[in-house]
C-alpha cells in the first residue's frame, strides 16, 4: 500500500512539473510578440501572441518596429 501511495504521488509529482516547464516565461513571451509584429499590427489590432503582453511593452514593440520600417533603429 505505502509503495503505490508513493508511485501515485511521484507520478502526480511528475505531471505537475512537466505541466509547469511548458509555460512559456515572460521574456519568452514578449520575444515571441516582436516576432510576430508585421505591417497589420496596430495598437488594437494585436498578434494572438501578443494578448499576454502589457499594453506598455505593447505599443515600446510597436514604435520599435516603425522605427526599424523606417531604417531608424
Amino acid at each position: 500500500m505505502r509503495i503505490r501511495i508513493a508511485v501515485v504521488a511521484l507520478g502526480a509529482a511528475l505531471l505537475l512539473a512537466a505541466y509547469l516547464s511548458s509555460i512559456p516565461s515572460e521574456a519568452e513571451t514578449e520575444a515571441a510578440c516582436q516576432r510576430a509584429l508585421d505591417n497589420t499590427s496596430t495598437a488594437t489590432l494585436r498578434p494572438d501572441i501578443c494578448l499576454d503582453v502589457s499594453a506598455d511593452t505593447y505599443r515600446t514593440f510597436l514604435l520599435m518596429y516603425a522605427l526599424r520600417a523606417e531604417g531608424l533603429d
